[in-house]
């Protein structure tokens, strides 16, 4: 997956192909429009005005939509970050991204540098991440009581035919990985876990001294992804806007990701040292953070934009499209109780169910 993905020229997202937007893949909250991005900005207002000399750290930033947009909302607001750094590991993505923020008022431009790795140095401010955890290589298990782990190992063969399936017994240290309570679930199940999410989480937020992390992505909770009716697993490909559950087809022309377990993102941020505050579908969020203000006005003279925003709207709330589907979680940094409650968003809170 990680070759599929990631490998140089070749993998999916180094690639030069387009991904985002009604010419390639899929459609992330930001590209519909600036709503999204809205909602986060009267979330991060109150936060980044704690801070002094904040910076937000985007990891994965897509297209550049989401950074461009809530640096123009922040404006509005007077908490613009003193910095806005992107961390992207495509250069094709990043070309894109600089191309969109090319249309932002110098002062905004000025603000915004690219990583090619976390933060080396400490900052106060917020690390943000739409849909990057979903896309992170992920091993997948297959329940086997026959086995000495319990479990056996998704490997790939090469066969006359193409790529195949091949199941090996899990070793033990991976076997440890997959939560204790898929060890009930019936022999045949399958599904998959992160390795590498604790690591990552630590590493993109191991330099971050006061401030947030705000996760979003499509997943459920722990008992939710390992429900016995969820035989197959979550791993599903997209390629031109249509889902298929084959990631041996298309090589590198298509993306591979994986439901998220957000029990298993609350462990890591616990891990990495940040108190996890809140966790609540993106319907919840965005309207408690008030986009629904941002529609204008129903007039004759200004109603094809709102026509726009309020189609938007649907797309990113309603519990049919992405308003249950995904979820927000946030952790906190070097911040005390009564300074967490001033982030809004959170009233609907589903930490419960983690």
């Amino acid at each position: 997956m990680h070759m599929a993905l990631y490998e140089p020229t070749l993998g999916y997202y180094s690639a030069g192909l387009p991904k985002l937007g009604a010419a390639g893949d899929f459609i992330t909250a930001p590209e519909l429009g600036p709503l999204f991005a809205n909602g986060f900005a009267n979330a991060f207002s109150p936060l980044l005005s704690m801070l002094r000399q904040p910076v937000i750290v985007e990891v994965g930033a897509g297209s550049g939509a989401f950074a461009r947009d809530v640096l123009v909302a922040l404006q509005a607001q007077d908490t613009l970050p003193e910095h806005y750094w992107i961390l992207e590991t495509s250069a094709h993505l990043r070309q894109v991204q600089k191309d969109n923020l090319s249309t932002l008022p110098a002062d905004l431009r000025r603000r915004v540098h690219w990583l090619d790795t976390p933060p080396q140095e400490a900052f106060e401010g917020i690390v943000f991440a739409n849909e990057v955890i979903d896309a992170l290589p992920v091993e997948v298990f297959r329940r086997n009581r026959q086995c000495a782990n319990g479990y056996e190992r998704l490997h790939v063969q090469l066969t006359d035919s193409g790529f195949g399936d091949h199941w090996l017994p899990m070793d033990k240290n991976l076997a440890a990985q997959i939560p204790e309570l898929c060890q009930a679930l019936d022999d045949g199940y399958r599904s998959e876990f992160l390795p590498q999410l604790a690591p990552w989480i630590q590493a993109i937020t191991a330099q971050l001294r006061k401030g947030g992390v705000f996760l979003v992505d499509y997943g459920y909770s722990r008992r939710d992804f390992y429900h016995p009716d969820r035989a197959c697993g979550t791993l599903v490909c997209h390629h031109r806007h249509q889902a298929n559950f084959d990631p041996y087809q298309q090589i590198g022309l298509q993306d591979i990701t994986a439901f998220v377990d957000f029990t298993a993102v609350a462990e890591a941020l616990d891990g990495a040292n940040l108190g996890v505050e809140g966790f609540t579908t993106q319907g919840a969020f965005l309207l408690e953070n008030s986009i629904q203000a941002n529609l204008g006005s129903a007039d004759s003279a200004h109603y094809s934009q709102y026509y726009q925003r309020a189609s938007e709207l649907k797309q990113l709330v309603l519990p049919s499209e992405m308003g249950e589907k995904f979820k927000v979680i946030w952790a906190s940094a070097g911040l005390d109780s009564e300074e967490s409650a001033r982030i809004p968003g959170f009233s609907s809170d589903l930490l419960y169910t983690l």
